[in-house]
């Protein structure tokens, strides 16, 4: 979606694995609009409710489930009964690979998202910003953004 921003929900647990480096990879079920270089938002889901921060796609690649487990296994955070449950029954896989990955010193809560944009809600699975939306959050997400960017350790292949 042209001059728009990815945000993408994403539970705890994975997030956590995102921004220690050792998930560098997003599974889904549907293709986001996304090419290299773009940046995507990171929201965690409940409990922790907050934009927390951003990666790089480096690249998506499309395929049956079966063969996108040898590409992503390494780095997907999931195991192979997992990774078969999510996909049971779906045709095509896609898998959003990053080539960085940046956490915001200072999470953006849900309130303050609200405040942020008006009638602002997390998205299900993901969605999109339009441009502007973004613009009145840069200078507080470059304040927010860790010094250090850093590339995740596992990349898919």
């Amino acid at each position: 979606m042209p001059g728009s921003v990815l945000l993408l929900s994403v539970k705890p647990k994975y997030a956590a694995m995102i921004f220690a480096g050792t998930k560098g990879v997003e599974l889904r079920k549907v293709r986001p609009q996304v090419t290299s270089g773009d940046t995507v938002l990171v929201y965690v889901t409940a409990p922790v409710k907050a934009l927390s921060g951003m990666v790089t796609v480096d690249r998506v690649v499309t395929g049956k489930p079966s063969s996108l487990w040898p590409l992503v296994r390494e780095h997907a955070g999931l195991t192979r009964d997992e990774f078969d449950q999510y996909y049971a029954g779906a045709p095509t896989g896609y898998a959003i690979i990053f080539s960085e990955v940046a956490r915001l010193a200072s999470p953006v809560n849900l309130g303050t998202l609200r405040s942020l944009w008006e009638g602002f809600q997390p998205p299900q699975t993901y969605s999109y910003l339009p441009a502007g939306e973004l613009r009145s959050m840069q200078a507080l997400l470059g304040h927010r953004r860790q010094l250090c960017r850093r590339q995740p350790r596992g990349r898919g292949t």
